[in-house]
């Protein structure tokens, strides 16, 4: 008869229940396996213990409110043009016979800068010397005429009908005498007009046509393109709001792309009279000195007008501001803990890399330009200061509280 089943070493076996000498030896091999075992769990447990660590409180870079002085402007795209710009071509009919300047040369206003050929302009004036000289005989063959009958006509030998057909005739003669005249006259303004000149003091800045092609044709092509380039001017457009803070004589300065980094200053010296109707913009012509030579026509940049200059404003980064719900908020650190607090912005500032502050912040405070995501009010955190977080280089544009520096701000337009 089986008293119960062992788990030997080739598997389960019946054991009888008449062999105590078996069942001491399975009860005592299994209290040996549940002893190993706890003491094993027990070791893995007091080994994790000591390695458990609290999750380190978030690093984030900070940076002070400054205060500098805002000059609220108005950006627009702009390309640059010539204050003057002259298509030179020729009024006579003809062939060019020289170009004597290239594309580059400056000129002077008179400047000789082409010679047109006439086709017959000179048989013209020929022709009329000759008719000068006839009408010229004629006119004195005629005054002596009416000499004669003025000195006769007291005598009675000539009748008041003959002195007054003298008379006339004189008249008639000297009259036809002065049109060939003036005809001679026209004919070597037209032949002086084959000598082309510069209308102003400029450089070249097309030559169109060479040698041998045919000029003074209705609707012809110009010779040559001279440009005036000492100063040039650029046209920035406004709408109804922006429009109402400017006026004559507003300082202005334009930043192109192919000169990085530089300003080139102006003012406003021309306002449209009225809105286009189609863009509802108002232009204002803004002029530059280019006393160098540096500025091109046809460079592209931006232009601003500066509307006014707000001294000594709270300006952050714009990394530093945060938006929820339509409000704006930063997080001031205030020790270990950071304050999230709503601001109230005002004008773009660098170009749209900083902010105006109109409420909510203090020049000197400190506020978090990088590391802001998963932050809540007094929230720990581990500081690092003046660093620019995309770079890890010292933060060149951090200053004092107390310095006052002039950027650029830009004043946000309202719809039309």
């Amino acid at each position: 008869m089986l008293a119960y089943a062992s788990f030997g070493r080739y598997g389960y076996r019946a054991m009888p229940f008449g062999d105590p000498s078996r069942s001491r030896t399975f009860v005592f091999s299994v209290a040996a396996v549940l002893a190993v075992s706890l003491a094993s769990l027990a070791c893995s447990k007091g080994e994790a213990g000591p390695t458990t660590r609290a999750r380190p409180a978030p690093q984030v870079v900070v940076a002070k409110v400054v205060a500098r002085d805002v000059p609220v402007e108005v950006h627009a795209p702009v390309d640059l043009r010539a204050l003057e710009q002259v298509d030179v071509g020729s009024k006579v009919l003809g062939y060019v016979d020289a170009v004597l300047v290239d594309r580059g040369d400056r000129v002077r206003r008179g400047q000789l800068v082409a010679l047109v050929r006439p086709s017959d302009l000179p048989d013209q004036l020929a022709a009329a010397r000759s008719v000068f000289g006839q009408t010229k005989a004629s006119a004195v063959l005629a005054r002596t005429n009416y000499d004669r009958a003025n000195k006769l006509a007291p005598s009675g030998v000539v009748s008041q009908q003959e002195l007054q057909s003298a008379t006339a005739a004189m008249a008639s003669a000297e009259s036809a005498q002065a049109a060939a005249q003036a005809q001679i006259s026209g004919l070597a303004i037209r032949l002086g007009e084959t000598r082309i000149t510069s209308p102003i003091d400029g450089a070249i800045a097309a030559r169109r046509l060479d040698p041998g092609a045919l000029v003074g044709l209705p609707g012809g092509v110009a010779i040559v393109t001279v440009v005036r380039t000492d100063r040039l001017r650029v046209f920035i457009s406004l709408n109804e709001y922006d429009a109402a803070g400017v006026g004559l004589g507003k300082d202005a300065h334009v930043e192109l792309d192919a000169l990085p980094g530089r300003t080139f200053p102006g003012k406003v010296v021309r306002l449209a009279p009225s809105f286009d109707p189609l863009t509802r913009t108002l232009e204002a012509e803004v002029q530059l000195p280019n006393p160098l030579g540096e500025l091109r026509p046809g460079m592209y940049g931006r232009g601003s007008i500066v509307l006014e200059i707000r001294p000594k404003r709270p300006v952050v980064s714009v990394n530093a501001v945060q938006i929820s719900s339509g409000k704006k908020y930063v997080f001031v650190l205030h020790g270990a803990k950071v304050e999230r607090r709503t601001i109230v912005a005002g004008a773009d500032v660098d170009m749209g890399d900083a902010l105006e502050i109109r409420s909510g912040l203090q020049v000197g405070e400190e506020v978090v330009t990088a590391g802001a995501d998963g932050l809540s009010d007094g929230s720990t955190v581990r500081v690092v200061r003046d660093v620019n977080p995309y770079t890890g280089e010292k933060d060149t544009v951090a200053t004092s509280p107390t310095a006052t520096q002039t950027t650029t701000a830009h004043q946000p337009r309202k719809p039309n």
